[in-house]
């Protein structure tokens, strides 16, 4: 198992296009934290309050969206590009690839996360200086752990979405779509059932402020939770279907 994972890893390392997503990462997390700045959305008496810091801090974690992204390519590029086939003949236990690819998965999410967690901690105390306002360091550690968190979670999510669907493009816009519309949708019909949803919990488990969230170590759970049935549910439509 651990020579898989250490071949999952590996393939990461080679290619350009995880370092480009992760800058990318960094990028949307510089602009969209900053502009909202910039805008007056967060003006320095809202980034003086709790709630305040925790939305700036919580940008971390919306750009999560690309570590899922990497994860569904880590499964459903290998259908993409027809190298499926020798990976299983290299290992026809097909279950211990999947589980393999998912411990990677987790791993590069966890990269992800410190990565980030450090850029928007860079930002925070930039703009807080800039604007002459101290930050509370109680919160900038629970949200860029939530954020770290978060990160390695989605990546995990990924890898067993595009495991699933297998068809790359249509697993990412299909993820993307869920995240950004469908749960905000079903959220609005069934207001009791919204905290339950991923996107959801990952926004409690980032600390981010808001209305009807779990706590944060709960919405934390319930994010697991979901990775850890999709990840169930890759293993074993992996092993049932045929590579073709």
């Amino acid at each position: 198992m651990t020579a898989l994972v250490r071949a999952e890893l590996l393939k990461l390392t080679t290619v350009r296009t995880p370092r480009w997503v992760l800058l990318a990462q960094v990028v949307l997390l510089a602009m969209a934290a900053s502009g909202a700045v910039v805008s007056g959305v967060l003006s320095p008496e809202r980034m003086a309050t709790q709630a305040g810091m925790r939305t700036f801090l919580a940008h971390g974690g919306v750009v999560a969206i690309l570590s899922l992204a990497i994860g569904i390519t880590m499964s459903a590029g290998e259908y993409r590009h027809g190298t499926v086939v020798d990976t299983f003949l290299t290992t026809p236990r097909r279950s211990r690839v999947v589980v393999a690819k998912l411990v990677a998965g987790a791993l590069a999410g966890l990269v992800a996360g410190v990565v980030v967690a450090v850029a928007v901690v860079g930002l925070a105390v930039a703009w807080y200086q800039a604007k002459g306002v101290t930050l509370d360091w109680t919160v900038v550690a629970r949200s860029t752990a939530g954020v770290i968190v978060w990160q390695a979670l989605y990546a995990v999510l990924g890898v067993a979405v595009g495991a699933m669907v297998r068809a790359q493009t249509a697993a990412v816009v299909g993820a993307v779509a869920w995240l950004f519309v469908a749960e905000g949708a079903l959220s609005q019909l069934l207001s009791s059932v919204g905290r339950w949803l991923p996107a959801t919990a990952a926004s409690a488990l980032g600390y981010a402020p808001g209305t009807g969230y779990l706590p944060q170590v709960g919405g934390g759970a319930v994010l697991a939770g979901w990775t850890v049935l999709a990840g169930l549910g890759a293993v074993v439509l992996t092993r049932r279907r045929d590579v073709a």
